[in-house]
């Protein structure tokens, strides 16, 4: 302990009376040596080697700042000074009459009581301190925890939209194409799912490719239906063109798909009408309300950090205990 602290701790056990030299079992005119072998004696019985489970360390910390105060020159000479204030003090009230002795005690007993409460109002006012940050912390969390749930279930919300709305599978034609015609465009050129979850650069870039790939897969077969066309407008060897008709099939009955395959196609009438290529403009407003939902994500991000802001600077506000 440095010099300061030991003689504030010296002034402080001299205004409470209490007695140093007493507790080493020394005297007022015992030398430093006799107060180290005093301190050693208590130590005996004192210590956490020796005492075991009876040890009890306010009394032994007591013993060591005793210790300390009585061989230090500085904060012993403040001991005694304030045992001596002490004394004179004691002596004056000895020589008082009873009646002023009785108000002089009273007088004390207020000053004591004062200290007291103010301490008590002190201490009362740090537990509301604690009580109201605690208070808010838990309502700031309350209130993140109503904001995720309520984020989670808009994004439910938004799939199940989103589910609902795109486009469903095709169920194939009701009449047999006779000419023929190219295999369909494998799955894996479909336009891919997309979600709302990606951002920036990236996210764009993706669905720039997307409709790239959507405007070629148009294109391609505009021209595969132009050549089409231009194949079945010349004429057959023979000269002659057989009109064909519709008919009317059953997807289910293997036997009505073998009779349409021997239908012979020799004109352009027979030419049944081509199955109309997968429209996927549609994807565009799909885009868009993916774009929507993630300008709104952003937005609620920027609204959570701006209220957490404010959250902040409210407790900073409050004095601290």
């Amino acid at each position: 302990m440095d010099p300061q602290e030991l003689s504030t701790y010296a002034r402080d056990a001299a205004s409470r009376g209490d007695d140093l030299f007493a507790l080493l079992s020394v005297d007022a005119t015992s030398s430093e040596a006799e107060i180290r072998r005093g301190f050693r004696r208590k130590a005996l019985t004192a210590h956490p080697d020796k005492a075991g489970d009876a040890y009890d360390p306010v009394f032994y910390e007591r013993l060591e700042r005793a210790r300390d105060v009585l061989i230090n020159a500085d904060s012993r000479k403040a001991y005694d000074d304030g045992m001596r204030a002490i004394l004179q003090k004691k002596a004056q009230l000895d020589q008082m009459s009873s009646r002023r002795r009785k108000l002089v005690e009273e007088l004390h007993r207020r000053e004591e009581e004062a200290k007291r409460a103010k301490t008590g109002t002190a201490v009362e006012t740090n537990h509301k301190a604690n009580a109201e940050l605690e208070a808010m912390a838990a309502r700031g969390r309350a209130k993140k925890a109503e904001r995720d749930r309520l984020m989670r279930e808009a994004e439910e919300r938004e799939r199940i939209t989103l589910a609902a709305e795109a486009p469903p599978k095709s169920r194939g034609s009701s009449k047999i194409h006779t000419t023929t015609e190219p295999p369909p465009v494998p799955t894996t050129d479909a336009p891919p799912k997309t979600t709302a979850e990606g951002g920036g650069d990236d996210y764009d870039a993706r669905i720039a490719d997307l409709e790239r790939r959507i405007q070629e897969k148009q294109q391609r077969k505009a021209e595969n239906k132009a050549k089409k066309s231009g194949a079945a407008a010349t004429p057959s060897p023979g000269g002659t063109s057989t009109s064909t008709r519709d008919i009317p099939t059953n997807p289910s009955t293997a036997d009505s798909k073998a009779d349409a395959d021997k239908i012979p196609s020799t004109g352009p009438a027979a030419a049944a009408p081509a199955a109309a290529p997968k429209d996927y403009t549609n994807f565009a407003p799909t885009m868009a309300r993916l774009r929507a939902a993630q300008a709104k994500r952003d937005e609620e991000k920027k609204r959570r950090a701006q209220e957490e802001k404010e959250q902040e600077q409210e407790q900073a506000r409050v004095p601290a205990p």
